[in-house]
């Protein structure tokens, strides 16, 4: 409104007061209904994007890194790369490389054995890599098997991290001690004892007790799956995954695909059946490897041949200087019927038993060598 006045001094105006128009009744209605909805979606968008990370982004190698990470969550130490220094090659299969490493921690540097796999490896290997991990978190520590310490999931490749074993491979040390019968003073290597051979069954009885105890088979249980740790305690390894396939004679072509039948169970060889009772028959195995020093078992044989060889009832000979109730052990384990093979607990027993009894003799013999006066 606009108010004027007229006197001596002339005319002049104000403005009191101006009206503006209001917004149309039907596009306040739109913006209520369509643009602020709208605007909210976006707002929600926009942190979404922002907390996940936009899957516009993402190949196909981004997925599987996703898949993995989602996969991964278990119980096990999470190890940053740089904390873990890989330094010689331990040893290799056709898929995977096993390192001796250091791994530094809040208690300072201490060795380990660290797994990879190779350049190259498959989509399906590496899920193998995981699926050990993952069981190895299930199984959890056992002084008789290669126990997980942790591991490196994040990024390529992965690295599974796992206590060391000082004195290597058990086929290995039989051979070694099978060709140099006498102690070696310049590498200060000797045979082992009775003694050892009973401590070192019994360490792997024990070690495969712990993993019946858990449901896990192992499916390939040999001398070279056990390793040596400190004062020679064994320490069953590589359980629970498919196999590498080694190129020394150990797996053979057979219709299932390259399996390890020297050490199988008849039902598993004919069947694909595996359970603790074919573990049982394995281990009878390795008891006649720590007996006759790491020889190939079934050796003047072909894989496909061993089938018959045990379905006519033969089993492998006793090897020279090994005691009549040594074999009587591995000859119970390789029953055909698997229910009248003895138990891992019962092994153990056994084993430990006879340990007493050598420690006990050997005491007596060093008392009557060395008199008290």
């Amino acid at each position: 409104m606009r108010l004027s006045s007229n006197n001596k001094y002339g005319r002049s105006s104000a403005i009191l007061f101006t009206q503006t128009t209001l917004p149309d009744k039907f596009l306040l209605k739109l913006m209520v209904t369509i643009v602020l909805p709208f605007g909210l979606a976006i707002l929600f968008i926009t942190i979404v994007c922002i907390k996940f990370g936009p899957p516009c982004k993402c190949n196909v190698k981004d997925k599987s890194q996703i898949e993995v990470s989602k996969e991964l969550r278990g119980g096990w130490c999470e190890f940053q790369r740089l904390h873990i220094q890989l330094e010689v090659k331990l040893g290799q299969g056709a898929f995977g490389e096993v390192y001796k490493g250091e791994l530094k921690n809040e208690k300072g540097v201490m060795a380990c054995a660290v797994k990879k796999l190779k350049e190259g490896a498959t989509e399906l290997e590496r899920r193998d890599l995981i699926n050990e991990l993952n069981i190895m978190v299930t199984v959890g520590e056992h002084p008789n098997i290669v126990s997980l310490l942790g591991a490196c999931t994040a990024g390529e490749p992965i690295l599974v991290v796992v206590r060391l074993a000082e004195n290597g491979c058990l086929l290995d040390r039989l051979r070694e001690n099978r060709k140099n019968p006498y102690v070696n003073v310049g590498d200060k290597k000797a045979t082992f004892t009775e003694t050892d051979k009973v401590k070192i069954a019994r360490d792997v009885a024990s070690g495969m007790l712990h993993l019946s105890s858990k449901v896990c088979v192992h499916r390939d249980l040999a001398a070279r799956n056990v390793l040596l740790g400190k004062n020679n305690v064994a320490m069953v390894s590589d359980f629970g995954l498919s196999r590498d396939i080694y190129e020394s004679g150990a797996y053979e072509q057979m219709s299932g695909g390259r399996l390890p039948v020297r050490w199988m169970a008849l039902e598993s060889i004919e069947d694909y059946i595996y359970n603790v009772k074919t573990d049982v028959w394995a281990f009878g195995v390795v008891l006649w490897e720590i007996a006759s020093g790491g020889k190939m078992p079934y050796s003047a044989l072909k894989g496909p041949e061993i089938l018959d060889f045990l379905n006519s009832g033969q089993r492998l000979k006793q090897p020279e200087g090994c005691s009549d109730d040594t074999y009587q052990i591995m000859v119970s384990c390789w029953k055909q019927d698997p229910s009248q093979r003895p138990l891992f607990g019962e092994l153990e027993k056994i084993f430990d038993q006879k340990l007493q009894t050598k420690s006990g003799s050997l005491k007596d013999e060093i008392q009557e060598k060395d008199p008290v006066q």
